[in-house]
């Protein structure tokens, strides 16, 4: 079970939390089970975290830092996207090399 101070979590546990997603690159849910903490809860705090990078003084307004966390989706999105266009194309290439009797 996480740690908790009074009802909430520590920021310690959060801070590790929110490193471990930033790192690792394991999804919110593994990470959320792995610490004991809901994976709702983690995805609040991945998603407070990236609002304050975007906006750190607040200045932005919620429409805006909307659009900008839309964009992000999307780029994201769009990664994914092109990273499996490039597999499938380096799969494609070596399969018509091995059939063609090329090395």
């Amino acid at each position: 079970m996480a740690h908790r101070k009074y009802g909430r979590y520590t920021p310690e546990l959060r801070a590790e939390a929110l490193a471990r997603v930033a790192a690792s690159g394991e999804s919110i849910v593994k990470v959320a089970e792995e610490i004991g903490v809901d994976h709702r809860t983690l995805w609040k705090w991945v998603n407070d975290a990236k609002l304050e990078q975007i906006d750190p003084g607040g200045e932005l307004t919620p429409v805006a830092r909307k659009r900008i966390r839309d964009l992000e989706k999307e780029n994201a999105s769009l990664r994914r996207d092109l990273d499996f266009q490039k597999k499938a194309q380096a799969f494609f290439r070596e399969r018509d090399q091995n059939e063609n009797g090329s090395n």
